[in-house]
């Protein structure tokens, strides 16, 4: 019988042959371990010619052992072949560094690139959020649209509108009356840009704006003498002044395109009786609303309309003329 194993150079005796004394049970076992130890030695002696093969040169090579199927020696080049009843490997071919142009592709070349320290594909670093980018620009348009178009917000910084304004004061000048609605008039309290030789210059960092309160428009004559001032030959009672004022100004007409403006604090202003009227394009907006200080909370009193300021002027007139004595008749 021979070696199912290392067949057919190792050779057995005959499982008929049973010795004398000897049962079949014990020849089985005899044959069981005479096999076990040619196929042990038979192993040893494959071994130890492929190291004799690999030390005499051809260790790069395949080997062909004695059964005649082939056997990869150590330090072969290529991958070791699956076993017969393995299940297929699955596909681990790459792009060699060397080679961009071979036919393996790799996760990295046909999928997206992981992102680097310094940013990713678009330019955008990685420590910053183009949604957020976006967000703070749109923000930033809005707010800009709304005060260039709308309405601004402005702090009071001098005491030239006390008692109506005081320093630190906060307001809103809103800007579609004067652009949709009607021309500026008397009484409304504006924001202007100085013209150009009164006051400093504006920049980016300075914003050169005044607030004062128009008291005549084009083609009314203005003058103060005696503490009052007068628009047309009618003195004002203004109940929003701090004081009367102590100065005088000549007669003039406001020319065309332009207004005069003065501050509430007529003695500690710095206003068209010093230089002149102002022209009706410099002016920002319209002062309606004060909300800061909270206490201060609200909108503007309306006085555009001139007869609350020329009637009550009237009035007194006529009453103190009724209360002259009446002179006898002459005889």
């Amino acid at each position: 019988m021979q070696c199912l194993t290392c067949a057919p150079s190792c050779t057995m005796l005959p499982s008929s042959a049973i010795r004398g004394g000897q049962t079949p049970r014990d020849t089985a076992r005899w044959t069981q371990a005479t096999s076990t130890s040619h196929c042990s030695r038979h192993a040893r002696r494959r071994v130890l010619q492929r190291v004799q093969a690999m030390q005499s040169g051809k260790g790069g090579t395949r080997q062909q052992d004695d059964s005649g199927s082939p056997a990869a020696g150590l330090g072969s080049g290529g991958p070791q072949p699956p076993p017969a009843a393995a299940p297929p490997l699955l596909s681990t071919s790459t792009v060699d560094d060397g080679n961009e142009g071979g036919n393996g592709a790799s996760p990295s070349s046909s999928g997206s690139k992981a992102p680097t320290g310094e940013g990713s594909n678009d330019g955008w670093p990685s420590w910053l959020s183009k949604s957020d980018v976006e967000t703070v620009a749109i923000a930033v348009a809005v707010s800009y649209a709304i005060r260039l178009v709308i309405a601004e917000p402005r702090f009071i910084p001098s005491l030239s509108m006390f008692p109506t304004f005081d320093v630190g004061d906060r307001l809103v000048a809103e800007k579609l009356t004067y652009r949709f609605s009607r021309p500026p008039s008397t009484g409304d309290v504006i924001i202007f840009r100085p013209q150009r030789g009164v006051g400093r210059d504006s920049s980016w960092l300075d914003d050169n704006v005044f607030i004062k309160r128009i008291v005549a428009v084009a083609g009314d004559s203005v003058e103060v003498r005696g503490g009052k001032l007068i628009v047309n030959g009618l003195p004002r009672t203004e109940t929003y002044i701090n004081e009367p004022p102590s100065y005088v100004l000549q007669r003039l007409v406001v020319p065309e395109g332009h207004v005069f403006v003065m501050g509430d604090n007529r003695n500690n202003s710095y206003d068209s009786h010093i230089w002149g009227p102002l022209p009706v394009e410099n002016i920002i907006g319209r002062a309606c609303w004060k909300y800061w200080p909270p206490q201060k909370w609200g909108g503007l009193e309306d006085w555009s309309d001139v007869n609350k300021l020329t009637g009550a002027a009237a009035s007194l007139t006529t009453d103190n003329a009724a209360v002259l004595p009446v002179a006898p008749p002459l005889k």
